[in-house]
């Protein structure tokens, strides 16, 4: 069995403000270990129910070098670098593909423009106001959801924030098991559980994911085909530079979108076009 695990660090246990996020940060360092840990206690619980399972790792936030690689399970492997379009064209979900059977997402949060949201965003929080998958609009987790469903990887396990789960819930097929890290009291601050409880939260959470999965409970999260993806940015100079992507057709002053075939392509395009929006290279392309 291999399992995909898609990882950002908004949702990861303890994590609460941006001083947390960016290597520059006081507290970044700290905030590194708890991420990591979060993943190694999904890995470790996946396990109990699969001996045998190997982990393809993302790290999905930011720069994407923030998990840690000297305290990561052993039965893990994983795709760090910048998520330039070269590098990384599907961004938090490089390194899934067909021969995976299961994906996770830990540490999520939810989508820009979420009331209260705990450092909520979409992809790029400085860009993205909106981000629509077949007129609907959508988070990270249903976004990626879509994309390692263009392989039938159905997603068992989303942790985070207390307010994804309605989010995430609403968006993506039913079965996944959610897990709180934190009940979010606005943008910047939670009432955070302690890793030793998080541990065996996402351990057991992890655990029950595999054998739902095994069960044949979890579906995977399939757009209708062909698949429209449209991006509202927050400045008519962000969607003019966008709109140069190939694929890339501006449908608004302030949105730009694309049609594919599958939401691989679309998703590429997507993230393409939205590292060329940037008003010059920031520091997390590299």
């Amino acid at each position: 069995m291999k399992i995909f695990i898609s990882a950002d660090m908004e949702g990861a246990t303890g994590v609460v403000h941006r001083d947390q996020l960016v290597p520059e940060g006081k507290t970044y360092e700290r905030a590194r270990k708890l991420m990591t840990a979060d993943i190694n206690a999904a890995i470790t619980g996946a396990l109990r129910e699969a001996p045998e399972a190997e982990f393809i790792v993302c790290d999905g936030h930011g720069v994407m070098r923030n998990i840690i690689l000297e305290e990561l399970h052993e039965a893990a492997q994983l795709v760090i670098g910048p998520a330039s379009p070269e590098n990384k064209p599907l961004c938090q979900s490089q390194g899934c593909d067909e021969s995976c059977d299961l994906a996770f997402f830990t540490g999520y949060h939810s989508r820009a423009g979420t009331p209260g949201g705990l450092l909520a965003h979409t992809w790029v929080g400085s860009t993205v106001c909106n981000f629509r998958i077949n007129g609907e609009i959508v988070g990270e987790s249903a976004l990626n959801g879509a994309v390692v469903g263009h392989w039938d990887v159905p997603v068992g396990l989303i942790s985070g924030g207390s307010e994804l789960e309605a989010e995430a819930r609403a968006t993506m097929p039913e079965g996944f098991v959610w897990v709180g890290t934190k009940q979010t009291y606005g943008y910047t601050a939670a009432l955070c559980l302690p890793p030793a409880r998080t541990k065996k939260l996402l351990e057991e959470g992890a655990a029950e994911a595999v054998r739902r999965f095994k069960q044949g409970r979890l579906k995977p999260c399939k757009p209708a085909l062909p698949v429209t993806m449209e991006v509202e940015v927050y400045r008519r100079e962000m969607a003019e530079k966008a709109a140069r992507a190939p694929g890339i057709e501006r449908t608004g002053e302030r949105s730009f979108a694309t049609t594919a075939k599958t939401t691989i392509e679309a998703a590429t395009r997507m993230w393409t076009a939205v590292c060329r929006a940037q008003d010059e290279e920031p520091a997390w392309l590299k």
